[in-house]
């Protein structure tokens, strides 16, 4: 069956979908309104489009799909008291946000601690928190999680919010929403951050809603090294918060090509019940073979290496640098994300490695996802 189908500009266009259409209008998805819905019948939008009654109400649409694991943007009581279909894509961008946040561990000068040992606070165990906790442990490092509404293993589960954010190093992946009895939006606010370490590496990629400004505030009155992929006011972020951040990106963690491709194919199998991989063609190798110049080069400053070829995080934190003049306005922050040039994932990627490099190095490449190979 074909469908008319509008999309959200942002939604990587594949042939699995394409196949699907006799029309496919691609919007802006803070544009999108009634008007361009009358004749459709699939919706396929990320989290910046409202997906409300208002939205749909004229509309034929019988399909609705989200490529993003947040729903909190949708009205899922509304599409199913019309009997539309409706599907996210949890896990699609899963690979893409951790190794964001190894990226920036590596950008911020933290690997040498994690493969000393060092406990990582995560907030929030769904898809992206899970595959980030198994990184961290293969890396020699140790977690602790927590997230009341999934089920944590024992040995890396937190009794309590509290002890996550008083780790030396937070990185936050709970889903935004406000159900009782522990809503997430506005979870980490003003009265947390006192019983924070001072100089604290903390990473935000999930949601902007989670931490509250006024709890970004107290963090940077505490010299605590803040990383944001997302912000509470976005796609506005203010002079205030710019000057908040050592790092900050425009809400692009999980924009890979994989990542992409894979949520795009989640919504047309749930939309057609067949399955698609989606086809990228392969990254070529990071050749690292020459890196040791120094024979004893520390392995936390040879991975450093490998995740800044693969992704440095300060280049994307330049570009939102450069259109800001005291602050960030929404048209400029939509535009870096469609305009986006969507990076390669380490996981599978070849790695050229040293001549008689370690055979624990070789597993400290595995444990991030890549393929340690000889150079010829």
């Amino acid at each position: 069956m074909a469908y008319r189908i509008v999309a959200d500009e942002n939604i990587q266009i594949t042939p699995e979908l394409l196949s699907l259409s006799t029309s496919l209008t691609t919007l802006a998805g803070r544009e999108i309104d009634p008007s361009h819905l009358v004749d459709a019948d699939v919706l396929l939008v990320r989290s910046v489009t409202q997906v409300t009654p208002a939205l749909l109400a004229q509309s034929s649409v019988v399909f609705v799909g989200s490529a993003t694991a947040g729903v909190e943007h949708v009205d899922t009581e509304y599409l199913k008291s019309r009997d539309i279909q409706f599907s996210a894509a949890p896990g699609a961008n899963s690979n893409a946000v951790t190794e964001y946040v190894c990226s920036v561990l590596a950008a911020r000068g933290r690997i040498a601690e994690i493969l000393m040992g060092a406990t990582v606070g995560i907030v929030g165990y769904g898809h992206v928190g899970r595959q980030l906790a198994g990184v961290i442990l293969a890396l020699g490092g140790n977690v602790t999680v927590w997230d009341p509404w999934e089920t944590v293993p024992p040995d890396i589960k937190s009794s309590s919010l509290e002890f996550v954010l008083q780790q030396n190093i937070v990185t936050v992946h709970a889903a935004l929403h406000g159900q009782s009895p522990w809503p997430s939006r506005a979870m980490i606010d003003a009265p947390l951050p006192s019983k924070m370490p001072a100089g604290q590496l903390f990473i935000n990629a999930a949601r902007g809603e989670l931490v509250t400004e006024a709890a970004l505030q107290a963090l940077a009155e505490n010299s605590a090294d803040i990383v944001l992929d997302v912000w509470p006011d976005e796609p506005s972020v203010s002079a205030a918060q710019l000057a908040m951040v050592s790092v900050g990106t425009a809400h692009i963690a999980g924009y890979t090509l994989g990542a992409k491709v894979a949520a795009t194919n989640m919504l047309v199998h749930a939309l057609t019940g067949k399955r698609f991989g989606g086809e990228i063609s392969a990254a070529s190798p990071i050749d690292m073979s020459a890196v040791l110049e120094a024979p004893h080069l520390p392995e936390a400053a040879w991975l450093t290496r490998l995740l800044l070829a693969s992704y440095d995080p300060n280049k994307d934190c330049a570009e939102l640098s450069k259109v800001c003049v005291q602050a960030v306005v929404p048209r400029d922050f939509d535009r870096l994300r469609r305009n986006y040039k969507l990076r390669q994932e380490l996981r599978g990627r070849p790695v050229l490695m040293p001549p008689n490099c370690s055979d624990r190095l070789n597993r400290l490449v595995v444990a991030l996802g890549a393929l340690p190979m000889r150079a010829q």
